[in-house]
């Protein structure tokens, strides 16, 4: 018997061994897994002068519950939008444009939620539905929009004091359309340490910002109606490609909206950078594409969402997969590589 008590020993530690690896894997299981989230934050409410820092609270916040099957938004708050953020799992910002009340900003988000669930191949994301107020408010258009381009300067601000709630480690893609392009590089330029209408980011806020380094962020203008010089460095949004890693301007020379853009400065005024493009390469970092064909004279955002040159980059834009940018380049190669 005395010669078998080591062989004992051995057998009992081994069983040890296994109870601890599998209690370890058991509590493994059992964390919850980063799930897609669906985000409204509503600024609807929120003033559109004065002073904007005193009054985020203003700003509202509600989350999709489609644990009913049907899909409900339940409201919540700030405080719970950066608890349920999960570092690592993708987060897209979409900005809508003039014109669109809140049902269609949601509707908006749905289509685009749609059209992300398609390629993400089972990945976890986090969409996030700018709604601002872009009620039609005046009867004649040029009106209307010169407010609401006073209303995008704020509404950048905002944007840009809630991007920072997001974890160190979060890929972002911020999505605008049509006059949310603006905000979306204004909100960029603010971050990067600039000022937008005489407005800008408190120290602190800043510090948070680029706390541990810079972050992964790429951006799709669709149908941009801001001025087509703004991306270039000394533009009043020339620090926005400095903050990011690659922008995708969709441009329309049939866009029958953007093709008055310039009369809102009275003649001869500057062209909408997603009617002519941009002016410049904003440092390599533009990835330009015409859909002039596709869309033709509707400024819609279906119309755009749903053309084939979007639809082949959004998987790469929103950081669901990198394999259609991957292979668009290798094929690109290929084309390139001289024959024998």
């Amino acid at each position: 018997m005395p010669h078998l008590l080591p062989v004992l020993i051995l057998a009992w530690c081994s069983l040890l061994a296994n109870a601890s690896v599998l209690a370890i894997a058991a509590e493994t299981s059992s964390a919850p897994a980063p799930v897609t989230q669906v985000w409204l934050i509503n600024t609807r409410s929120a003033p559109g002068c004065g002073d904007l820092e005193a009054d985020l609270s203003k700003i509202t916040y509600s989350r999709l519950d489609e644990s009913c099957g049907c899909g409900r938004w339940q409201s919540s708050d700030a405080t719970a939008f950066q608890a349920f953020a999960v570092p690592g799992v993708p987060t897209t910002v979409l900005i809508h444009g003039n014109g669109t009340n809140e049902d269609w900003a949601v509707r908006h988000g749905d289509e685009l939620y749609g059209l992300m669930k398609q390629q993400a191949c089972g990945r976890p994301f986090r969409l996030i539905v700018w709604s601002w107020p872009a009620d039609r408010e005046v009867r004649r258009i040029r009106h209307d929009m010169q407010i609401k381009i006073c209303r995008s300067d704020v509404e950048a601000y905002y944007l840009a004091r809630v991007l920072p709630y997001l974890p160190k480690g979060t890929p972002l893609s911020l999505v605008g359309y049509s006059l949310g392009c603006r905000m979306t590089s204004g909100a960029l330029q603010l971050l990067a340490g600039g000022s937008v209408a005489g407005r800008n980011l408190v120290p602190e806020v800043l510090a948070a910002w680029n706390q541990d380094g810079s972050r992964h962020i790429r951006v799709m203008m669709v149908a941009a109606a801001m001025d087509a010089n703004w991306l270039e460095p000394s533009s009043p949004h020339g620090l926005a490609p400095l903050a990011v890693e690659r922008i995708l301007v969709v441009k329309n020379g049939c866009d029958h909206i953007l093709k008055w853009y310039s009369h809102l400065y009275g003649r001869h005024g500057p062209e909408a950078l997603g009617y002519v493009g941009p002016m410049s390469t904003a440092g390599g970092k533009l990835d330009v594409i015409d859909v002039s064909c596709e869309v033709g004279r509707k400024h819609d955002f279906d119309c755009y969402q749903e053309s084939s040159p979007i639809y082949r980059r959004l998987a790469w834009y929103t950081f669901l997969c990198d394999a259609p940018a991957t292979a668009e380049k290798s094929s690109l190669a290929a084309k390139n590589r001289p024959a024998r």
